[in-house]
């Protein structure tokens, strides 16, 4: 399965809101926080060859926003740390 254009918009406009009602973004994401689901879906969708790379070739576009996508997932779905 594969997202359209207009799917990836309405995954865009969610994300954008989140971060506006919930200020989560970029800017106050922490890359020495835990990995989160992000980072999970990242490592099995690459296992099967699903890539930024792919997503953009694919759908016939630049680029699709994934890694934004994973850092908006591990910054609202983070793990645990072991103490």
């Amino acid at each position: 399965m594969s997202l359209n254009k207009e799917e990836m918009k309405i995954l865009d406009e969610a994300i954008n809101d989140l971060e506006k009602e919930e200020d989560i973004n970029l800017k106050n994401y922490n890359a020495k926080d835990p990995e989160g689901l992000g980072d999970s879906l990242e490592k099995v969708f690459g296992k099967f060859g699903i890539n930024e790379e792919f997503i953009g070739k694919a759908m016939g576009i630049g680029g699709c926003g994934c890694s934004k996508r994973k850092k908006f997932l591990n910054k609202i779905f983070p793990y645990r740390k072991k103490e």
